[in-house]
């Protein structure tokens, strides 16, 4: 197979660097976007499915604490005396159950998501495709979570042991907290940076899905990196403005009721304040996931994204053994 050329990369993506995505050109593209009608039908959908989502998983949540209570109460029991190891085994047995249910409600959100940014993508490029409730669920049902899911668990793992050393280290020297915080920031910015490496791996696995089948989902997140290497700080920008900017205003506004409430112990403000934020964020789901999608639309023009897949799949003939036959 012909090796990957780091320089022909290197040229893609310095190209893609002094182009840049253009803020201004790129907010006119996400107002073009906005149509009303199409954007309460993906709204009320999304922004239920959202506030479902919230409340199993806050449920969820309240029992795994109750049960954490339960389990350190039921150790002391033990010491004791007063309870018997199999009754301790039961109640770990059903903290984990409940830890594995709010992450697999999760989960499915996040295909829900993935679902309405493969649809925001198909509306980019045909005018003529809009979201519907039952275009969201068809899509939903038609994604293939196996693979969403090894996506996630290699980029959580890739993550996290990117943070390992330093978290080894913070652990040592953990009586020095110049060492500490030191290594929580690095830690941070490690999450930042290899989260824009990333970050447009679920898009990439789409662009080429069949050839997919059989491989590791690890070759999404290399060619990732490599169609990132000149949009990180772009994407970054693109993200402070359009995505965290909105979130952070709306939750300043309700964040300082709620604090009023608690200021002058007048509840009804702080319930307000709360269901308020949530109800905002919900309507601001389907805005949210538009960025992400128009981005990655706007720079693929920029990059040969077909020569990004060099050297990563195996060959067929790898995958069915048929190559190490005599």
């Amino acid at each position: 197979m012909k090796l990957f050329n780091r320089r022909q990369a290197s040229k893609f993506n310095s190209t893609a660097k002094l182009d840049g995505i253009s803020i201004k050109d790129f907010a006119k593209s996400l107002k073009g976007m906005v149509s009303r009608k199409e954007y309460m039908m993906t709204m009320w959908p999304f922004a239920g499915y959202f506030i479902i989502w919230l409340a199993l998983t806050g449920l969820g949540l309240y029992f795994a604490y109750m049960m954490l209570a339960s389990l350190s109460m039921s150790l002391m029991y033990i010491m004791y005396g007063m309870m018997s190891m199999t009754s301790l085994l039961f109640t770990l047995l059903e903290f984990l159950v409940v830890l594995f249910l709010v992450a697999t409600v999760g989960f499915l959100f996040m295909c829900l998501v993935v679902a309405v940014q493969f649809g925001y993508q198909d509306r980019i490029n045909d005018e003529n495709k809009q979201l519907t409730p039952s275009s969201i669920w068809q899509r939903f049902k038609h994604t293939r979570k196996n693979q969403l899911l090894r996506l996630c668990l290699y980029s959580g793992l890739f993550i996290f042991l990117w943070q390992l050393p330093l978290r080894v280290v913070a652990t040592i020297w953990a009586s020095n907290k110049i060492v500490v915080i030191t290594c929580q920031i690095i830690n941070y910015v490690i999450v930042i940076w290899k989260g824009l490496q990333y970050s447009q791996a679920v898009y990439l696995y789409r662009y080429k899905q069949p050839a997919f089948l059989g491989q590791s989902m690890r070759h999404a997140l290399t060619v990732s990196k490599r169609y990132m290497a000149g949009f990180k700080f772009n994407l970054l920008l693109v993200e402070i403005l359009f995505t965290y900017l909105p979130v952070l205003v709306w939750g300043a506004l309700t964040g300082g009721l709620v604090y009023y409430g608690e200021y002058t112990a007048t509840n009804p403000l702080i319930w307000i304040g709360a269901v308020l934020f949530v109800l905002g964020y919900a309507m601001m789901m389907p805005y949210l996931t538009m960025v992400s999608a128009l981005y990655f639309e706007k720079t693929k023009a920029k990059i040969k994204v077909d020569g990004l897949y060099e050297d990563t799949f195996k060959p067929v003939e790898e995958l069915t053994g048929e190559a190490f036959k005599d």
